[in-house]
């Protein structure tokens, strides 16, 4: 079962849609997954940050447009069958974007079919604790997918999880407690009409995914691999 098939008859509905996708070990992937797949079937794809991502000089989206200024994309003639990135230059960071502002984002987002935005940060953890300050979910969003890594599984906490300096180990009473926190995975899910949790990275940690089988999730909950672009065990 492909991933991104999965998910596209679960999140897009047939108007406007805007996704959100948090936590750690591989929001980015899914999002350059997810938006490809929905310019497959036809439809006009915006993607972009709330707080900063990868800058597209060095990680290719698979975008056909690519804008880092807000007045050309403004200026884009929207089309069916294509996908656009947009956000703004970090010049503290030449790795970096950052998130355009809110009141633009506003315009945009009622210009195309689907809207997918990384609403927060990990350095590239496979779990995130979050702060006061994240996820940055706008007004309008449909579906939020928190994303999580296997590679976690069995590891130290402060090893594998952004916000977490102790050495408590990462097992299913840890995922358990995660889920509960107040600044956990599900942190910004709450009032969405559809969320997902996409527990990543199956593809080489398939002995950790018995451990993950222990806790009982709260929402439609999917192992699976994006490198592979295939679920493994919907939970």
């Amino acid at each position: 079962m492909k991933l991104t098939e999965t998910l596209f008859t679960s999140l897009i509905r047939k108007d406007r849609t805007q996704i959100a996708i948090t936590g750690g070990g591989g929001k980015t992937t899914l999002l350059r997954l997810l938006s490809s797949c929905c310019r497959a079937e036809g439809l006009s794809v915006l993607i972009t940050t709330t707080t900063k991502m990868q800058n597209p000089l060095f990680y290719d989206y698979e975008a056909d447009y690519v804008y880092l200024d807000e007045k050309d994309v403004l200026l884009h003639e929207v089309r069916k069958g294509e996908k656009v990135f947009f956000a703004n230059r970090a010049d503290y960071d030449i790795k970096k974007v950052l998130s355009p502002r809110l009141e633009v984002l506003s315009l945009l987002k009622e210009r195309y079919d689907v809207l997918i935005y990384e609403a927060d940060g990990s350095r590239g953890l496979p779990l995130k604790i979050h702060s006061e300050r994240d996820p940055v979910i706008i007004d309008g969003t449909d579906s939020v997918i928190a994303v999580m890594g296997l590679s976690a599984i069995g590891e130290k906490a402060y090893s594998v999880v952004f916000g977490d300096d102790s050495d408590r180990d990462v097992d299913a009473s840890y995922i358990k407690d995660y889920l509960a926190s107040p600044e956990g995975l599900l942190k910004g899910m709450s009032g969405h009409t559809e969320n997902v949790i996409i527990i990543n990275q199956a593809d080489g940690y398939e002995d950790r995914i018995d451990e993950v089988r222990k806790v009982s999730f709260p929402c439609r909950t999917y192992v699976a691999s994006e490198v592979r672009n295939e679920v493994y065990v919907s939970l």
